[in-house]
């Protein structure tokens, strides 16, 4: 094939990967409208999935307000004075339709007004029935500073939830055009390594999801509670953030992947891996510093020590495959100490 062939080639499995995208794009807006009209929030995929990648926010929100009570009537109790004053009761008005009176005084009432009281409700007691009647009327949630950000941020999850979605079909079509100039040896080697990247990739984002956003969420939100600022968190900011760090987590996820990889052609052995790892070590830092979308030490730390186990997972990989393909441990093992001569 000449070069424009294989330009027009491209274009066709361009044009068929982008066709594949819009159409699951769509499939998900089509959902979306017909669990509206059903009155369904499952039903759908853009609607769903926002509901996840906003949820630990809404979560962690929720607790940062029950911290902030639990600590005032901690300081209550060990007489401190402010948060005595802050415990105070208030004065409010109450008004109690009749079922209400029944229920107080156990026994019918017999009228049907609803009485207006003045009573006497700590300040505990009263968030706590704000909280009640707040996650019906107006829940935690966050903040959209402008008209078109809610409709922008949903269309952004919707496009990402049809990229899922399409992805088998748009690889496909990268692989089809890739394959053909291929010899049969390097399309089983992508035989090998391609699930084992995707799992590991699958891996490192739904470890981010579960576990390393919520506790970020949790360790940024204890700077606000330490200096005490209320959290007004802005819709686009947090889905970036929340788009942003599963995917670099399921990037990172890839280190063993590249170690093999590295092992399998030759130029490092699973020995001189680990006698480099103080070298590793620093590098893996540096690269966390780099990859990590927020500049806290704290999610930092979050990336680096995943990644450090993921280093001695590629040498024990590295180990096993060696051991396959009976490669002799004979690689002198530098000290970590020394400089790599390039």
């Amino acid at each position: 094939m000449t070069f424009g062939d294989h330009i027009e080639e491209l274009r066709t499995h361009l044009l068929r990967a982008i066709k594949g995208l819009i159409f699951f794009v769509m499939i998900g807006f089509v959902l979306d409208t017909v669990g509206y009209f059903l009155g369904s929030d499952k039903i759908g995929i853009g609607r769903p999935m926002f509901d996840v990648i906003t949820a630990p926010v809404k979560r962690e929100l929720i607790a940062f307000y029950d911290r902030r009570l639990k600590k005032l009537e901690d300081d209550a109790e060990n007489n401190d004075a402010a948060a005595v004053e802050a415990m105070q009761p208030r004065p409010i008005k109450m008004w109690f339709p009749p079922e209400a009176r029944a229920a107080l005084t156990g026994r019918p009432v017999d009228d049907a007004k609803t009485i207006e009281v003045d009573v006497l409700l700590p300040p505990g007691g009263l968030f706590r029935l704000q909280r009640h009647i707040g996650d019906i009327v107006h829940p935690p949630e966050l903040a959209a500073l402008t008209l078109t950000e809610t409709f922008v941020v949903y269309f952004k999850v919707c496009m990402l939830c049809g990229f899922v979605l399409a992805s088998p079909y748009v690889f496909y079509q990268v692989w089809s055009f890739i394959a053909a100039g291929l010899y049969p040896h390097e399309k089983r080697l992508v035989h090998y390594f391609l699930p084992f990247s995707t799992g590991l990739f699958l891996g490192g984002a739904l470890f981010c999801q579960i576990y390393i956003i919520p506790k970020s969420i949790e360790a940024l939100l204890w700077f606000n509670e330490w200096l005490g600022i209320a959290p007004e968190l802005r819709l686009n900011d947090w889905l970036s953030f929340a788009i942003m760090l599963p995917i670099v987590f399921g990037l990172s996820f890839q280190t063993p992947l590249v170690m093999l990889f590295v092992n399998w052609i030759g130029i490092m052995s699973a020995a001189q891996f680990l006698g480099y790892w103080k070298i590793a070590f620093f590098v893996l830092a540096v690269l966390a510093a780099v990859i990590t979308p927020t500049p806290d030490a704290f999610n930092w730390f979050l990336m680096w020590a995943p990644m450090i186990g993921l280093y001695f997972l590629g040498i024990g990989l590295c180990r096993l495959s060696e051991k396959r393909r009976g490669v002799a441990d004979d690689t002198d093992v530098p000290e970590s100490d020394e400089l790599i001569e390039v």
